[in-house]
């Protein structure tokens, strides 16, 4: 019997590229209910049941009852698996744990392969829990995460009660990824990348107290449990909601967060959330919950989990691949709605929940963000900029209006090459006086 699902391809990333089928017909299909997944079964046995329709893959698991699926454990899913949700079913935290779904490998690093989810509606229910730093999973926070995933759909999603910390979608080290159809609202990020290549997100609402759609190469340790490039994606038919007050709405439409580290060597400054490649390994930093710079003496040498130094810095390791920066390259945003706040950030970010880039990063070894906008509205009630950020940036602006600056970068954290090309984008409202710039270059800029 062949097991297909179509992969997303360089033509999903052309405008007219059709959404594509999840799996073939070939595949088996069994209902979760014949396994005792039951909206009137306890939250244990609704986890054990519905393990047990999904364990091994190779089919399609569906839930056609309709009602509210309690869930107080984590639930996994193999390779060449298609989850189907039939109408008005929703699957509920009942407990505080942190992810609903995630793919099988996450345990062993492994990768997975053709995951499709579709129709799937949670709600977290005020509950959430993340991984600590000596867990497989450590730096993966969505309800529904996955990681080390060739092949991934999840179409017609929704959640409406996004319990923080935790993001609502996360994907990270993916290649061909679709999100298609989704509406997310709530305290956190909506569609949160990692690294990882070819990928779609389109037809989405979100109304989210944290960024609606994150691009984060390099992140928070408690973010990312791998760095690297984000490449090839195409981000359409989006719009970012405002929050009702009073409840708090920061962020923006996305965070776009490149990186660049250095090879440790003994006397090393290193803060929290830094990273540093030793070897082949590269490994993430947690010290002292500011920007206390702490001196390194003693290398790291573990291939897995956390490891606490003499000098009392945990190394957390991230990965074996040798990468020394992390950039977002050929990204596409077109016909984005902003109606919240701060259209779009590219960011090397400098605190006490990580750094960036490292000081001792040279100019050559700097990370990239290329990015382009077409048919963009930013209508933000605070009059924020559209674009805005510190960091390196290669933008092109197609057709993009907006209420108040165009964009404003500055070199705060290193020296930053800006490269732009502007088409077709009015910005300038009626109050706004004639000598306010549409774009601002701050100091520090290579060119």
């Amino acid at each position: 019997m062949k097991h297909t699902l179509t992969l997303l391809t360089a033509l999903l990333l052309a405008p007219l590229a059709a959404i594509p089928a999840a799996f073939a017909d070939e595949l088996p299909h069994v209902d979760a209910a014949g396994f005792g997944f039951s909206p009137t079964a306890t939250p244990s046995e609704n986890v054990a049941a519905l393990q047990k329709a999904l364990d091994g893959g190779n089919k399609v698991v569906t839930i056609t009852t309709p009602g509210i699926y309690d869930l107080d454990a984590t639930v996994y899913v193999d390779s060449h698996t298609r989850l189907a949700c039939g109408k008005d079913v929703t699957l509920r935290k009942a407990a505080p744990y942190g992810f609903m779904l995630i793919n099988r490998g996450v345990r062993t690093r492994e990768w997975n392969e053709r995951i499709a989810i579709d129709g799937l509606h949670i709600a977290c229910n005020g509950h959430s829990r993340m991984p600590p730093p000596d867990d497989p999973a450590f730096g993966m926070r969505g309800h529904v995460s996955m990681f080390r995933v060739k092949g991934i759909e999840v179409t017609n999603f929704r959640c409406i009660d996004v319990k923080e910390p935790q993001f609502c979608l996360q994907f990270n080290t993916f290649e061909d990824l679709l999100v298609d159809g989704f509406e997310i609202r709530g305290g956190k990020d909506g569609v949160h990348l990692g690294r990882g290549k070819r990928f779609v997100i389109r037809n989405g609402v979100c109304q989210t107290g944290d960024d609606a759609i994150a691009l984060n190469a390099e992140d928070y340790p408690n973010c990312s449990p791998a760095q690297g490039d984000i490449a090839d994606g195409l981000v359409e038919n989006i719009v970012d909601e405002p929050i009702v007050p009073p409840a708090p709405q920061h962020g923006n439409l996305s965070r776009l967060i490149t990186g660049a580290w250095v090879d440790w060597h003994e006397g090393i400054r290193l803060q929290n959330g830094d990273t540093v490649r030793h070897g082949r390994h590269v490994y993430r930093i947690l010290a002292t919950f500011d920007t206390t710079q702490h001196e390194s003496k003693t290398p790291p040498t573990h291939t897995s989990g956390a490891w606490r130094s003499p000098e009392g810095l945990t190394f957390v390791h991230n990965t074996s691949d040798s990468i020394d920066r992390a950039s977002i390259r050929n990204v596409t945003f077109r016909n984005i709605r902003s109606l919240a706040r701060n259209g779009f950030s590219a960011a090397w970010e400098s605190d006490k929940y990580h750094r960036a880039v490292h000081p001792e990063v040279k100019p050559d070894a700097l990370p990239v963000c290329e990015v382009n906008f077409e048919n963009c509205t930013s209508a933000s009630p605070k009059g924020s900029n559209f674009l805005s950020g510190n960091s390196n940036l290669k933008a092109t602006l197609r057709n993009v209006a907006g209420n108040a600056r165009l964009l404003a970068v500055t070199g705060k954290v290193h020296p930053i090459a800006v490269d732009l090309m502007i088409e077709n984008s009015p910005f300038r409202p009626s109050d706004k006086p004639d000598s306010l710039p549409d774009v601002s270059l701050g100091l520090s800029l290579i060119h």
